[in-house]
Parts: C-alpha cells; sequence; structure tokens
C-alpha cells in the first residue's frame, strides 16, 4: 500500500514537473492531480465541442444556431477559465485557414491556463482523411481515406497508411491540436453499413490491424494523440448510430475473430493514446440490461458497459491510457438517457472523457455545464461513481497531457506559429502523396475486356458524364480536359435518359456516390436536418444509371462505371459498363480561378485514358452476380 502511495505521489511530481512548462502563457503552474477540487477533476474529463455560438440568440429558422466559432467568444472564454474544462473538439465550420486557425486554438490555451487549476486543454479533430476530413482543402491536401489505402495494401503494405498519417500529424501539431480521432479499426463486414463503410480499411481484420497500427505509429510520432475507434468494433452494423441503437449480432468467438482482432493487437503493437469507444450492443460481449429514460429496459450500450471498457478492454487487453467516448449527443445514446445519466453511466463503466455530452449554443446553455458537473459530483458523493477511479481517471487524462500537449507551440506567439504554419502547409510532398494515393488505390471491380480499353483515346469526341451533382459532374469536366481534348457534357440523373435517347456520346461515364453522407462525415450531429431530403430516391437514381449504361451500350458508346464510395453498388451493374472502377472517395475542391484541386479526379481522367486497369485491389468483397440480381 505505502509503495503504491509512493508511486502515486512521484508520479505526480513528474507530471507536475513537465506540465510546469506549459505555464508560459499563465502567471501560475498548472496544479497536480491530487489538488484540484472534485468539480475541477469531473471538468477535466468533459470535451465539448464549440461549433456553433449565437450570442445574440441568432438561429436559423428550425430554431437551431449555426453562427460558426471561428473566434473565441468572451462567454466560451469565461467558461473555459471558470470550470477548468478538460478539452474541447473543433469541426470544420471552426477552420476556416490555418491563421484563423492557430488564433483560435491559442485564444483556447489561453482560457485554459487563466482557470484555477491552469491545466491546458486538449484540443481534438476528426481528420480521417476520406470521407471524415475537418481542415480547410483549399490550404491542406486531402488525403483518400482508409478504404482507398486498403486497396493499395497488396502492393505497398503499409506505406501509404504511415506516410498520411504522418503528414497529418505534422499539420494538425501546426495548427495547435493535440488529439486526432483517427484512425478507425472498424472492420467493414457488412455491406449495408451506413457510417463506417469506406472509413473501414477492409474487410480482413489482420489487414485493418497493420494499417491500423502504422497509422497509430505515424500519429504519435508526430506527437498527435491518436484515438482508435470504435471499440468494440462498429463494422457489422446497419444502423446509423448517429440516429439509433445498432446491434451486433455475433458469437463471443466472431468477435474476438473479426471486430476484436485490430484493437488488440494494435494496443500492443502501438500504444494508442485514445480508445473511443462505440454506441452500439454487443450482446456476445454484454447482455445486462439498462433502463432508459423513458422506463424501457434495453441491451447496455458499449459506451456505457463496465464488462466492455473496464473488464475486457483494461482487464483482458491490458490498455492503459485514456478512453473517451464518441459523442454522447448521438442517437445511440441521447434518444434513450438525458445527458446526466449518460456521463455517469459511461464514468461508472471505466470511460475516462465524455465528449460532447451537452451543448452550448447560447447564453442561456453555459449553466448546463455547471449542472452536470453537480450531477457527477453528486454521484461520487453518494459513492454510485468511485472516488478512486476518478483520481486515477485523472491520473491518465494528465500524463496524455504531459506527452502530447506541445509546450513550445503554446509559448510561441501567434504569429510565430502561423508563420510555422503557413510554410508547412506549402509543403509540395503532401500534395504528391495525396496525387499517388490516389492513383494507387483505384481499383477495377471486374476484369474489363482488354479491347475496351482505353476508354478515352484520340478518337474520342464527345464523353458524358452523369454526375450525382452539379459539383462532381464539374470536376470530371475540369479533370477530362487536362488529359484529352474531347468535349465533355454532364448530365444530371433527371435528365440523362432524355438526352442519350437523342444524343448518345462515344463514352457514357456514370457516377455514384451511395449511400449518401451520413452525418459525421458532413460533421456531426447538427447536420441531420440537411441529410434527410436526398435530391432522388437510391433505387429512382440505380434504375436511371443502369437504364442510361443500357441504352448508351445499344447505341454503340463505350460505358463507364464508377463507384466514387461504396464498391458494393456496382453489383448492380456488371453488365452494362466495360469498365467499372472503385475510386473510394469523391471530395475535390474547385478554388476560384476554376483550378481542381482533386487528386481522385485527376487519377480516374488518367485511367480512363490508360491501357492499364488500373493498380488497387478490392479490400472488400463485391459479389459477382449482377445478372441475377433484381434492381430495387
Amino acid at each position: 500500500m505505502n509503495d503504491h502511495r509512493s508511486r502515486h505521489i512521484f508520479c505526480s511530481m513528474v507530471l507536475l514537473a513537465v506540465l510546469s512548462l506549459l505555464s508560459a502563457c499563465s502567471e501560475k503552474a498548472p496544479l497536480p492531480p491530487q489538488e484540484l477540487t472534485l468539480r475541477e477533476k469531473i471538468a477535466q474529463k468533459i470535451m465539448l465541442d464549440i461549433r456553433y455560438f449565437c450570442a445574440d440568440k441568432r438561429t436559423e429558422e428550425d430554431g437551431e444556431c449555426r453562427e460558426p466559432v471561428t473566434e473565441l467568444p468572451k462567454e466560451l472564454r469565461r467558461l473555459i477559465a471558470d470550470t477548468g474544462l478538460g478539452g474541447v473538439i473543433l469541426f470544420a465550420d471552426n477552420l476556416e485557414r490555418s491563421a484563423q486557425i492557430v488564433r483560435l486554438n491559442h485564444s483556447l490555451q489561453e482560457a485554459a491556463a487563466k482557470s484555477r487549476p491552469g491545466i491546458p486543454l486538449l484540443i481534438a479533430v476528426d481528420q480521417e482523411g476520406g470521407r471524415v476530413n475537418r481542415l480547410p482543402r483549399a490550404e491542406f491536401p486531402a488525403f483518400a481515406g482508409n478504404m482507398a489505402i486498403g486497396a493499395t495494401y497488396a502492393q505497398h503494405g503499409d506505406t501509404y497508411a504511415r506516410t498520411t498519417a504522418a503528414a497529418m500529424g505534422r499539420q494538425l501539431k501546426l495548427l495547435g491540436f493535440n488529439v486526432n480521432f483517427a484512425p478507425a479499426l472498424d472492420v467493414n463486414s457488412n455491406p449495408d453499413n451506413p457510417v463506417i463503410n469506406v472509413r473501414s480499411y477492409s474487410e480482413n481484420p489482420q489487414v485493418v490491424a497493420d494499417l491500423g497500427a502504422a497509422s497509430v505509429s505515424a500519429f504519435q510520432g508526430e506527437k498527435i494523440a491518436a484515438a482508435v475507434k470504435h471499440f468494440p468494433g462498429h463494422g457489422d452494423t446497419a444502423v446509423d448510430s448517429h440516429t439509433g441503437l445498432p446491434t451486433v449480432e455475433r458469437t463471443e468467438a466472431q468477435a474476438r475473430a473479426l471486430d476484436l482482432l485490430p484493437f488488440a493487437q494494435v494496443i500492443k503493437r502501438a500504444a494508442p493514446a485514445l480508445v473511443m469507444t462505440a454506441h452500439i450492443q454487443y450482446p456476445a460481449l454484454d447482455n445486462s440490461q439498462l433502463q432508459t429514460l423513458s422506463g424501457e429496459t434495453i441491451p447496455v450500450p458499449a459506451t456505457l458497459s463496465r464488462a466492455i471498457l473496464t473488464d475486457l478492454l483494461r482487464g483482458e487487453f491490458g490498455y492503459r491510457g485514456v478512453v473517451v467516448t464518441d459523442a454522447l449527443d448521438m442517437g445511440g445514446i441521447s434518444n434513450y438517457f438525458s445527458p446526466e445519466d449518460a456521463v455517469v453511466h459511461t464514468f461508472a463503466a471505466g470511460a475516462d472523457i465524455a465528449l460532447m455530452p451537452i451543448k452550448i449554443r447560447n447564453p442561456q446553455q453555459l449553466k448546463d455545464l455547471s449542472a452536470l458537473i453537480d450531477r457527477v459530483a453528486a454521484a461520487v458523493e453518494r459513492g454510485a461513481l468511485s472516488s478512486e477511479e476518478m483520481d486515477l481517471s485523472v491520473e491518465r487524462i494528465y500524463a496524455l497531457k504531459e506527452r502530447y500537449v506541445d509546450p513550445e507551440w503554446i509559448a510561441r506567439s501567434p504569429r510565430e506559429n502561423i508563420h510555422l504554419a503557413v510554410q508547412g502547409v506549402s509543403d509540395p510532398t503532401d500534395v504528391e502523396l495525396a496525387e499517388t494515393l490516389a492513383a494507387a488505390a483505384l481499383s477495377p471491380i471486374y476484369p474489363a475486356a482488354p479491347e475496351a480499353l482505353p476508354i478515352v483515346d484520340t478518337a474520342t469526341a464527345r464523353i458524358q458524364v452523369i454526375a450525382p451533382s452539379q459539383e462532381v459532374g464539374e470536376a470530371f469536366k475540369l479533370a477530362l480536359a487536362k488529359v484529352s481534348e474531347s468535349d465533355v457534357e454532364v448530365l444530371t440523373p433527371r435528365n440523362a435518359l432524355s438526352v442519350l435517347q437523342n444524343d448518345p456520346a462515344d463514352v457514357l461515364l456514370v457516377a455514384s456516390i451511395a449511400p449518401q453522407e451520413n452525418a459525421v462525415e458532413r460533421g456531426g450531429v447538427d447536420d441531420l436536418g440537411r441529410l434527410r431530403q436526398p435530391p432522388l430516391a437510391i433505387g429512382e437514381r440505380y434504375r436511371i444509371y443502369h437504364d442510361s449504361l443500357r441504352l448508351a451500350r445499344q447505341r454503340g458508346s463505350k460505358t463507364v462505371f464508377i463507384s466514387m464510395r461504396s464498391p458494393y453498388e456496382a453489383a448492380r451493374f456488371q453488365d452494362v459498363a466495360d469498365l467499372q472502377i472503385a475510386s473510394y472517395d469523391y471530395k475535390g475542391y474547385i478554388d476560384k480561378n476554376g483550378e481542381l484541386h482533386g487528386p481522385v479526379y485527376t487519377a480516374l481522367a488518367r485511367a480512363l485514358t490508360s491501357r492499364q486497369l488500373p493498380p488497387g485491389v478490392l479490400p472488400v468483397t463485391v459479389p459477382d452476380n449482377t445478372r441475377q440480381a433484381s434492381l430495387p
């Protein structure tokens, strides 16, 4: 017992010494964990988003505040200083350009330094690459995401996992971030998964483990704390946990062989700084029941499960880092539990940090954080939460900050950090890396007849592109103009059949993005209202795509189907396309001069003029059975 106490005191002294280096923008050194009040300890365990704030109650028509926080309002500055908040997460709305990001992050750390504890903030972001990309594309080259990297594994091993993570880590560190909620270690074994999908490296758990370990090591080599997610594995779900609570119906043996394997290996091989929980029910791992806000009894979600977060993750897997929840405002939790109950339950389960448990969008909501802290403190005082576990949790958070909060960045002036960030943004090797990854990832979905290649050659006078949006169509038009002198006409799903009936071109290219973007890809739960009205139902779009490809082929055109998100959909079009390519990405940026910054479009345009099939290898299984499959 005395040895344990001695180690505890020694560790606290070491942490205090290191954290004292972070006091450059404060008149006092940060307090050690044992000197914090209970409320200050709880505040260290909370991470809020500051995506929007309306000081004067300005709201949209739906009553929601959507005034992006790009400069720290005095109300939020005071909130951080008054409470000693532990961390914040920023979204794309907060991040306009590098200089502004540096100033915002400086303001956040200055506010934290003025709190009584004086402890610096964890400043986090979701910068996975691909679908989930928060940094402004006008300045930062966007790398294709995990499934694209998985498509390069057969030829390049973990090269692109390492190099892209290192590049993103370097960028984030220059901007003042210290935590990245990446990479996803979910094994995408369900083709209908709406929320993971191309955010997964592969359907093969060993490939996921290899690439995930490389990514974690690279992020943390750049002093950015990596958070692997979504434990214990979100890959076999057909429900988006932003809107509902998915259930994984695997046996325990299947769980260990598939979903859990990447986490177990990456924890052992790369020691990720954080593990993020999943809002899923996994009865094979914990079949206990929990009462919801409405009085209903449901299988406990993993985020609130002690059997999963403490017994399995910490006990069996030996994980010693920080456990952070996925956003607690997601429907998988908020539909069933109050914010206060959710935080108490997840802390009791073993989570260290509660991510986004409440929204603070206006001055009236500022008091909600104090109320939440009071509720958790009451749970500690009555014994519902262990005070000893609370202390150990805060020590883990201190240790995380000791390792990853950069005292030199905080000590430098915003002007100095802006200069360094702007220099880092202009690194031409990042642009080259984004381009080589996009090209290496392109994957033929089915074999193509040799006589069909190249799709576009000197005899190709006209190309028609059916694009799901005007922006995608324009990106293809700009990219094709760089490799061909062919005229390019952009069609929409609504007018495609009528145009093709009367005036088919030499080549018809159909670009599909399905399923539509989900909340995490757009930014978060705040975007759900904007996601519910797709231009055309997916079944109708698929019918138009199929009929258009068939009609073009009958008229003698070459036909191409490009799956720009989930490659599983390609099975519907095997019988009507001469070439089918998976790109796993469709993001691009067209600047004010009309120049395209979209590596995936450049790579696709070049592939269409090549006599060779693209080099990537599908990391998931797409069935070879379209001729028998019925359209929806």
